[in-house]
């Protein structure tokens, strides 16, 4: 029964692992949308959105029958729990990809993103991607070092939303009320996203180490 249990766990590891790569490529493709008016990118993190909400759907309900009928406790319990709030937020962040990716398609074809900003969107997109990269590396590899940088990383995007936040309420901001809602929208989309990369960060360390990092 334990080493029916093990395989099971592990299974369940591998495959939370597959699915934090499919976060990567909604992230990829919600800002391929956005910056460059791609209708299919835009199609694309759609369909990787409800891929990912299917699976984690599935793998929620195989981590809630392995605790009703192995009864873990410790470490394995802690996994098994702490996966489970993986799973709600890697499918958060399919559906923080997917709102990006709606917001470029409203607007399509006129691109969303005003010049002066292009950068700083693009930077946030790189930024969330590899959060969501490194998460994956995380849960793969359940490093302590690793998830702490990650966490340390998160910082980054931080600073690009208060340099976004500064644009849309300068003086010398030029695109209207609605443009800039808009902005404000997608850097908030961004930084949930990567907020929930440091949250996974956090879960793994508590599996590994039985407490939480400091804020």
């Amino acid at each position: 029964m334990r080493e029916q249990f093990d395989e099971q766990l592990e299974e369940l590891r591998e495959d939370l692992v597959e699915l934090c790569a499919f976060t990567v490529d909604v992230i990829d493709c919600a800002t391929r949308a956005l910056l460059d008016t791609d209708l299919p990118a835009a199609d694309r993190a759609t369909e990787l959105n409800a891929e990912i909400d299917t699976r984690g759907r599935e793998l929620d309900h195989r981590a809630l029958t392995l605790i009703a009928r192995q009864q873990p406790v410790a470490q394995d319990l802690r996994a098994l729990i702490g996966g489970m709030h993986n799973i709600a937020d890697l499918r958060r962040m399919g559906s923080l990809a997917a709102h990006i990716a709606e917001v470029a398609r409203l607007h399509h074809p006129e691109p969303v993103v005003p010049y002066e900003l292009r950068g700083i969107i693009s930077d946030m997109g790189a930024a969330a991607t590899a959060q969501a990269a490194a998460a994956r590396e995380v849960l793969r590899t359940r490093d302590e070092a690793a998830a702490l940088d990650l966490i340390w990383a998160d910082e980054r995007t931080d600073e690009l939303l208060r340099k976004l936040f500064a644009a849309t309420k300068s003086d010398d901001w030029l695109y209207g009320a609605a443009s800039a809602v808009n902005i404000t929208l997608l850097g908030r989309f961004y930084e949930r996203f990567c907020d929930h990369t440091v949250e996974i960060s956090r879960r793994v360390i508590f599996v590994i180490t039985g407490d939480f990092p400091d804020e």
